[in-house]
Order: C-alpha cells, then structure tokens, then sequence
C-alpha cells in the first residue's frame, strides 16, 4: 500500500513532538557541608592564688594548657585550649589550638566564662578558613582586676570555668538530582471546594434567613476559632447539629464559607464591608486583612467616617490607620458631610483621637514650614 511520504514526515514529528515531552527534566544540584559541634568546658581549681603569684613574681608570661578535645569529626583533629597570664600586663589572654593536622579547615568558635550561676559571660566569636597551627584567640578576654573584685560571682570556690563553642565544617560535597517535570497536580482546597459543593458527608446545617447550608464541622474548627469553640463543647449548637445565623445575609454568609473551605474570594469588593464584619465575627484574620485592603482602596470623602468607625469597632487597625491619614488629608471636605457632624456626639473617643491626630498634623506640617 502507497502511503504519501509528507505525511508519513508529519506522522513522524507528531510522534517526535510527543514523546519529547515527556523527556523534559529538571536537573536539581545542591552543595552540602556537615558540620560538627563541641562545647568544652575547662575548669582550673585554685584560680585566685595561682593568678596571685604569677602578678607578684613580675613573670613575663605563663601558659596552662588545657587537655584535648575533638568534635568527632572525620579529619579528626584534636584541639585544646591555652590560657595565658601577663602576655598582656593586667589580662588573662585565652586560645584555641589545633594540635594535629596540616589541611585547612573552616571553624568557628566562641570563647567565653561562666559565672556561678552557670550563665555565659564576656563572649568573643570567631570564624575563620586556616590551618590553626597557631591557634587563634583574644589577648585581652578577661581583666584580672575585674576578675578578683568579681570573684564571688565570677570564680565560685576559686575556680575558673572557661569554655570554648567550636563548629567544625567538613567540605562541600556536590550532587546533582534528575527527574521528570511533572504537571500540575490537583490542589487540596480544590478537593475542600467539591467536598462543599457536593455537601458530602456534611454534619451541620446553618440556617440563614430562609436559607439552609450544610458543612462540616471539623474543616470549620480548624479554620476557625470561633467555629471550634462551638463544636467542642457542650454548646446547643454542637448537640442539634443546627446553627441560626441572624445577622448575616444568606449571600454572604455562603461566600464565608466559600472562603472557609477554598481559601479564596471572588468578587470581594462588592461585599467587602459585610464580609469584614463576618470575618471578624469568625476570627477568620486573612479574610479580615483581605478586607480591609479592599475597603481602604474604596475610601472616600462621602465614606470616610463610616469607614473610621467601622475600623475601630472591629479593632482594625491597618484600615484605621489609612482612613486617618485620609481624613486629614481631606479634613477640609470630610467636615461638611453629615457624618463628621454626627461623630461628636455619638462616637465622642474616636472624635477626640481624630482630633489629636489632626492636631499632631497641623504641628508637623508648621514645624515644616519654618524650617
């Protein structure tokens, strides 16, 4: 049988194209440095006259070393700690030392005493990428003047406690992972929206005006407060399985519970204000943040009050805020509405802390003016 070789040519980039997409990939490297830590803890008795001794004696330096210690890592260096008298007059100087090794290594530690109720003082840190033959430290980490006239809380039973923290880093290892790209999968709260729209397995009913909704109280304790005190106790509304909702309306309420199951909104400037009131009946607080920047970007010289009092009837204090700085910035206007004449009288705080702002205002702007 003939078969034309132009589509046998198209049948075959078809096929081609087909399975190049399932041969993307996604080529993920990484670089990982394990680390190892120590906190060592040196203690050296009989402190005070051994530092007596050496100040009197006029001695240039004299070094105590600690025993060693490693951070049980795999290049296995050990490390301890030098203390010195006099290297600098009046001061005690202390060092960390490697003892073995010749690689470099990146490290970092503090040094610091405790006192005697066992709290951290005069804390010095240091990090650094070097082979530590040397050691590395401070010349000046504890004054013996201030030692002694400290010493009850500083050296208990005349002992000197100082430690070191160290974190040793092991190189950087490199690793690279390869997998298919994989295409969208299904999202949880597509699931929680069919659960809600299919109303299956639903345990309550809200009754809302001449409206009934149905939902799951355990989806509506877990997003909210209020919800779960509800359900998890002895409340009637827990036992009857049914909720009356008086105050709200049955469109909002349905849109609660559409943001209840899916976490999203739809159309939210429309109802902004009532579902404001309704998130923060439910102590629903992204709902409630969503709101007022919906409700913010509606402000207006006819509103502007309105949207005062009900940011601070319902303790919003990201929209309060913004619809201050609007009045004020529009008071010339804002005065003449029937609104603003009313607010003395019936909201008589919120008046007066519009007042001491607008005052504040008024100070700001005249302290500008003369400079």
């Amino acid at each position: 049988m003939y078969v034309n070789n132009s589509k046998k040519i198209n049948f075959i980039k078809r096929l081609s194209f087909k399975y190049l997409l399932f041969d993307k990939m996604e080529i993920l490297g990484y670089s990982h440095s394990q680390k190892h830590q120590v906190i060592y803890k040196w203690k050296i008795d009989e402190i005070i006259p051994f530092i007596e001794s050496i100040v009197s004696s006029n001695k240039e330096k004299v070094k105590l070393d600690s025993s060693t210690f490693t951070t049980n890592g795999k290049n296995e260096i050990s490390w301890h700690l030098q203390l010195q008298l006099m290297r600098e007059k009046g001061w005690i100087s202390l060092f960390v030392i490697r003892n073995n090794g010749e690689d470099e290594v990146r490290i970092k530690f503090s040094l610091f005493m405790l006192d005697s109720k066992n709290e951290r003082k005069f804390i010095v840190t240091f990090c650094q990428n070097n082979d530590f033959k040397n050691g590395r430290g401070w010349v000046k980490f504890l004054e013996i003047k201030q030692l002694l006239e400290n010493k009850d809380d500083f050296l208990p039973n005349e002992t000197l406690t100082v430690c070191v923290e160290l974190t040793v880093y092991d190189d950087y290892e490199s690793h690279t992972t390869e997998y298919p790209l994989q295409t969208p999968q299904r999202q949880m709260t597509d699931d929680f929206k069919e659960l809600y729209n299919n109303q299956i397995n639903c345990d309550v009913t809200f009754v809302v005006g001449n409206e009934k909704f149905k939902a799951h109280k355990i989806i509506l304790s877990a997003r909210s407060p209020v919800f779960s005190a509800m359900f998890t106790h002895k409340m009637k509304e827990n036992r009857d399985n049914e909720v009356a909702i008086p105050d709200i309306e049955p469109e909002i309420f349905n849109k609660l519970l559409e943001f209840i199951y899916t976490d999203d909104i739809k159309n939210l400037d429309m109802d902004a204000a009532s579902l404001f009131e309704a998130a923060d009946k439910y102590q629903l607080l992204k709902l409630k943040s969503l709101c007022e920047v919906s409700l913010s970007k509606s402000a207006s010289i006819d509103n502007a009050i309105k949207l005062m009092i009900l940011a601070d009837l319902h303790n919003a204090n990201q929209l309060l805020e913004y619809v201050l700085v609007f009045i004020i910035k529009n008071i010339g206007n804002v005065i003449e509405t029937s609104e603003y004449k009313a607010l003395e009288e019936t909201k008589p705080v919120l008046f007066s802390k519009l007042m001491k702002r607008l005052v504040t205002s008024i100070k700001i702007n005249d302290s500008t003016d003369e400079k």
